[in-house]
């Protein structure tokens, strides 16, 4: 950040914020903007303010208690791994004492595979750049560690012919099954159809309710009102487009829920994604397919229908684009019959 003065020397001056993300930055250039326009802070006489002394374990509640606006896997996850840390963190040291060694050998500790170090760096991380906000650090250590180099594999998708086979599979598990009554468990059917056509995760399907279809606008609002959380605590609209209106339009409603047992009962993320395995493997398909493959084959659908990265994260609810261009790859018959086009019009210029 640079203030200019021209009766300092000298005139130009640059400040480092010391924080890595650019919310974080860009919050805290506000703050100092409105200080130095108040007369309270100017960067030729940088202030010598000593971070407090906050108790580690304190300050990780009150973190998690900010957080309270996210999904519940978000929230699961920072108890998870900032919970781990607290029992391994060597007991002599304040919160502003750990540095970079500490987070580097509680990375390392356990066998833990090299994705899941990442996982733990990336959920440390905005634990301590919170601390820098509220001044309690001056540095985040996790900037300073090393990590393995991960391979980054292609989002696993499912293909039409795979779908099918699944909802063959629960109309034949339907019809044999003398244990309940016909039809009792056609409604994952459906929403397994929803998550292939919107991508919404497991948590969002089980949450949208009749309320959040805008017929009039044609639109589906995710998240945005109380009750209804997504994964970055952002809303964002969906266009209801012609398929899925035909498709909403055969789900007889049991409650307020789209999703739900025909009982009516309000199903939970961890129930509809074992439910979705215990059909994988019936129909003998591929033990690495999960119900989150349904959104990676939305996205990667969209991509390939050549829709605009930017509509694509806004569709999918993504955080940054870089989390989208994962999906940049064509399946080996779209890639040859892009090709091949390609070619044939250079032959005819």
């Amino acid at each position: 950040m640079a203030f200019y003065d021209a009766t300092k020397i000298p005139q130009r001056k640059q400040v480092s914020l010391k924080v890595a993300h650019y919310r974080v930055a860009r919050k805290k250039a506000d703050e100092l903007l409105r200080e130095y326009e108040d007369g309270g802070y100017s960067p030729w006489e940088p202030r010598s303010k000593a971070p407090q002394e906050v108790a580690l374990k304190e300050a990780v509640r009150k973190f998690i208690v900010t957080r309270q606006n996210l999904s519940p896997q978000s929230i699961q996850k920072y108890e998870s791994v900032l919970g781990q840390f607290l029992r391994w963190a060597p007991g002599n040291k304040t919160l502003n004492e750990i540095d970079s060694d500490d987070i580097q050998h509680f990375i390392n500790s356990g066998n833990r595979k090299p994705v899941t170090k990442k996982s733990y760096s990336t959920t440390l991380s905005p634990f301590f750049n919170w601390c820098i906000e509220q001044e309690w650090k001056k540095i985040n250590p996790v900037t300073g560690i090393r990590l393995p180099r991960v391979q980054q594999g292609l989002p696993k998708t499912v293909s039409k012919l795979e779908i099918n086979k699944i909802l063959e599979t629960i109309d034949l598990y339907d019809n044999q099954a003398r244990r309940f009554p016909v039809g009792s468990t056609l409604w994952m059917k459906d929403a397994i159809l929803l998550a292939a056509c919107l991508g919404l995760r497991a948590s969002e399907l089980c949450q949208l309710r009749w309320e959040d279809i805008d017929t009039q606008n044609l639109t589906i609002r995710v998240g945005g009102r109380p009750g209804f959380k997504t994964k970055n605590a952002q809303m964002r609209l969906l266009p209801l487009t012609v398929s899925v209106r035909a498709l909403l339009e055969n789900i007889a409603p049991h409650c307020e829920y789209i999703t739900c047992s025909s009982s009516g009962k309000n199903l939970s993320a961890r129930y509809l994604s074992v439910r979705f395995k215990f059909f994988i493997r019936l129909a003998g398909l591929p033990e690495s397919i999960c119900l989150h493959c349904l959104r990676h084959t939305a996205c990667t659908s969209l991509i390939e229908g050549g829709a605009p990265l930017e509509a694509v994260r806004k569709f999918m609810g993504h955080s940054s684009i870089r989390v989208t261009q994962r999906y940049i790859h064509l399946a080996d018959d779209v890639y040859i019959d892009v090709i091949n086009r390609a070619m044939l019009l250079r032959q005819m210029e």
